[in-house]
């Protein structure tokens, strides 16, 4: 089996992801940032609300990731 395997059906996409190749934890922060867009999109936001969030995402970035970059070295 390889690291990865997905298969597309009509109405949803099966994953498929090897233990041994892929941190749990990664997984499961994956599948809730997923239930987040899923619960996004149900509520069924404005567009411009939605590009208000991605600017203030960008502008926090900007602004703290020498932070993490630090961190990180």
């Amino acid at each position: 089996m390889e690291a990865l395997e997905i298969k597309s059906f009509d109405d949803k996409i099966v994953i498929t992801i090897s233990k041994r190749s892929v941190d749990p934890d990664f997984v499961v922060n994956l599948l809730n940032y997923l239930r987040i867009e899923e619960l996004i999109r149900k509520a069924d936001f404005k567009k411009d609300i939605l590009q208000i969030g991605k600017e203030i995402q960008k502008d926090w970035w900007e602004k703290n990731k020498e932070r993490f970059l630090e961190e990180s070295k």
